[in-house]
C-alpha cells in the first residue's frame, strides 16, 4: 500500500504542483483546502504524512499544526508535518518548531529538496523516485 499525503494548502494550483513534484515517489494524496478540512479528513482517513501551508485562510498553519499535535488519536498526533511558507519572518521556524513542526520549508522549494524532505519523513523503498 503506498503512502498517502494530506496537502492542506488553499491554493488549488499549488496542490497540483506539489503532486507533479513528488509523482516519483510514487504517493496517494488527499487534498484539503482549508485547514479545518484538513481536520475532518485525519479524523477518517489514515495519513503517513501531512504537507500544509503557513498562510490559510480562517486557521492558519501554526493553529493547525497544534490542533493534530492535540488531537485524540495518538497516530494522529504522531503524523509528520510538514509546513511550507513564502513567508520572511526569522521567527517563523521557531514559532513553527514550537508548534510541534517535523519540518519547516521556505518556499520556493525544488523539485529535488521536496523530495528529499518527504523522503525523509517516509518509510519508502530505497529505489522509488530515484532518478535512473
Amino acid at each position: 500500500m503506498k503512502p498517502t499525503v494530506l496537502l492542506v494548502e488553499d491554493s488549488n494550483t499549488i496542490r497540483h504542483i506539489t503532486k507533479i513534484y513528488l509523482m516519483k515517489l510514487k504517493l496517494g494524496f488527499l487534498d484539503a483546502e482549508r485547514a479545518e478540512q484538513g481536520l475532518r479528513l485525519l479524523d477518517t482517513h489514515p495519513v503517513d504524512l501531512v504537507i500544509a501551508d503557513f498562510n490559510m485562510p480562517g486557521m492558519d498553519g501554526l493553529e493547525f499544526v497544534r490542533r493534530v499535535r492535540g488531537h485524540a488519536l495518538q497516530q494522529v498526533r504522531r503524523v509528520p508535518i510538514l509546513l511550507l511558507t513564502g513567508g520572511k519572518a526569522p521567527d517563523l521556524p521557531t514559532k513553527a518548531e514550537l508548534a510541534g513542526v517535523s519540518e519547516f520549508v521556505r518556499k520556493p522549494i525544488s523539485i529535488d529538496a521536496l523530495t528529499t524532505v518527504v523522503r525523509r519523513h517516509l518509510v519508502l523503498p530505497e529505489d522509488v523516485g530515484l532518478v535512473a
